[in-house]
């Protein structure tokens, strides 16, 4: 069993790259594509997208995180909200700012989960954020079928659920391979945002 006081937070590195992909496809599905945009983005330090993973006391990878900081426009498109508008009679007031924190994937190691990681993400990711001087912040909760998902994170750093839609992902059309749906994602989602977002 890890242990707990062992893991250290860094940035994505080059080396990092064929492990955070692996770990991405088997524990969320999506494009490849979609993985190798957010991991080369993430590796740019001239784009907005950054990148961070958790290593073990063997300096494995057992954990990797996204974030990004989006225009109005692209927080729309990345939240569904041109897609979802219409559907179900859905009707989201998301107040938006010219830039928008994203809290995109996190993604952690079966054998690491419950053991402070994803909460390490999601702290590292809203003081990144704060330093870059963005306030709003946003995110997607995949209702995957576990105990734990990131519902639970969300709330637990003070994000408020916007709206739960069923079959979110078929919805946007925006994941194939999902793990848990066996090929094109059906699940529900629920979009989230700090309390300062609205």
């Amino acid at each position: 069993m890890p242990n707990t006081s062992s893991f250290r937070l860094r940035p994505l590195a080059p080396a990092d790259v064929s492990t955070a992909d692996q770990l991405w496809a088997s524990r969320f599905g999506g494009a490849p594509d979609t993985r190798r945009t957010w991991i080369e983005a993430a590796l740019d330090p001239t784009h907005s997208a950054a990148g961070l993973v958790a290593v073990g006391p063997d300096d494995a990878l057992v954990g990797v995180s996204f974030l990004e900081v989006g225009t109005r426009r692209y927080t729309r498109y990345y939240l569904g909200l041109d897609t979802l508008e219409g559907l179900d009679t859905l009707d989201l007031d998301v107040s938006l700012a010219s830039q928008n924190g994203l809290f995109h994937l996190t993604c952690v190691r079966a054998d690491w989960e419950n053991r402070g990681v994803g909460t390490a993400f999601y702290k590292r990711r809203l003081e990144r954020l704060a330093d870059r001087g963005v306030s709003r912040v946003f995110g997607i909760a995949w209702h995957r079928p576990a105990p734990v998902g990131s519902r639970v994170l969300f709330e637990k750093h003070d994000f408020t659920r916007i709206a739960t839609i069923e079959r979110y992902y078929a919805r946007t059309n925006s994941r194939p391979h999902c793990p848990a749906c066996g090929g094109t994602c059906t699940c529900t989602a629920s979009l989230y945002g700090r309390p300062e977002s609205f």
